[in-house]
């Protein structure tokens, strides 16, 4: 196996923030190389390597901390501050999610959910819940999903309805959407609703894709009941007009996994009251984006002379690695390109 440097291939970028006593003892500093062998070669400035099997890079230098970015879909570079695409780029606008519904009967589980759109929502005002609740409530929404077809009885996670949305409509619209639940019967449990990866998937004319998931549609619960002083709410959280939970709260909003587009309402038991909320948007642009990430492959605290990665796909790809030093004050960067072509 031989090491080949390929520093020369590499651009850098060199932003350094001088101070005076306290400016960084130790500026970043990376040079990046490849193992060839049987299976990775140099063809000029590009790496080309087999699919399916492992790219060496090997490192020199002293960066506390290193990024990578593959160059694949949903990790480049220079899509990390992307936050929306171009409508005119998108040929197709998907949102997609399951829901399942636990505990409780038929009758309990029965038009508890309803699911709506607008894109002439005015928005929440957020420190206001007298006009927020009398303005989700009877504002003109537009059914997203007919409520017949939301579950109507419980199930369990492999029995999740799935919905596929074409939302192109609404391309260059900033839209609302919100989620009302309502049990009406109570001689059973309310049921908990279950909402599973959420999201909006953007494909491009030129077949990438981009995904906007829930936990950034920017949701707040507005708690219709929290100025009823029901005895299963005790808990709530301090702001009880808004407030979401991560523990296990009757009838209110769990939103701790949104981030992967899962998130769901608390259960009630049998015989207790009747519980009512709603989950409403922010207002937001379908060709919205969450922004590309990096996966950090060292921290201060390891050392790190190689990194190996495999790519699963054919295509030409531009891997990034991002080396930082930093104190409280002052951060020296520099950015490494390597080109990699991945071949059969």
């Amino acid at each position: 196996m031989k090491v080949t440097p390929i520093i020369y291939m590499c651009s850098a970028l060199l932003l350094l923030f001088a101070g005076c006593s306290d400016e960084l003892d130790d500026k970043a500093d990376l040079r990046v190389g490849v193992a060839t062998n049987d299976h990775t070669s140099l063809n000029g400035d590009t790496v080309v390597v087999k699919k399916g099997a492992a790219l060496d890079f090997t490192f020199n230098g002293s960066p506390d901390n290193i990024v990578f970015f593959s160059g694949e879909t949903r990790a480049k570079y220079e899509y990390k501050d992307r936050v929306e695409v171009n409508a005119s780029d998108i040929v197709s606008s998907r949102l997609t999610f399951s829901v399942w519904a636990q505990y409780g009967n038929a009758k309990t589980a029965a038009n508890v959910l309803r699911m709506m759109i607008s894109d002439s929502f005015t928005g929440l005002e957020k420190n206001n819940f007298k006009a927020d609740s009398a303005l989700v409530e009877h504002f003109d929404w537009n059914e997203l999903v007919p409520q017949a077809d939301l579950p109507q009885a419980p199930g369990n996670a492999k029995s999740a309805k799935a919905y596929d949305i074409d939302m192109t409509p609404y391309l260059g619209k900033r839209i609302a959407l919100a989620i009302a639940y309502q049990p009406k019967d109570n001689s059973a449990a309310q049921p908990r609703e279950n909402f599973v990866g959420m999201k909006i998937v953007n494909t491009m004319k030129d077949g990438t894709t981009s995904t906007l998931y829930a936990g950034n549609f920017g949701f707040t619960a507005v708690n219709m009941m929290c100025h009823h002083n029901l005895d299963d709410q005790r808990s709530m959280t301090a702001n009880r007009e808004y407030g979401t939970v991560t523990n296990n709260t009757s009838g209110i909003w769990n939103l701790s996994d949104a981030g992967r587009g899962n998130f769901f309402i608390h259960s009630s038991g049998a015989s207790k009251a009747l519980k009512y909320g709603w989950l409403v948007t922010d207002l937001f642009t379908i060709n919205a984006c969450s922004p590309d990430q990096g996966l950090a492959i060292k921290n201060i605290s390891q050392r790190l002379d190689s990194y190996s990665y495999t790519y699963s796909k054919t295509g030409l790809y531009k891997a990034v690695f991002i080396a930082t030093n930093a104190n409280y004050k002052h951060e020296s960067r520099v950015v490494r390109e390597v080109y990699v072509r991945v071949v059969d």
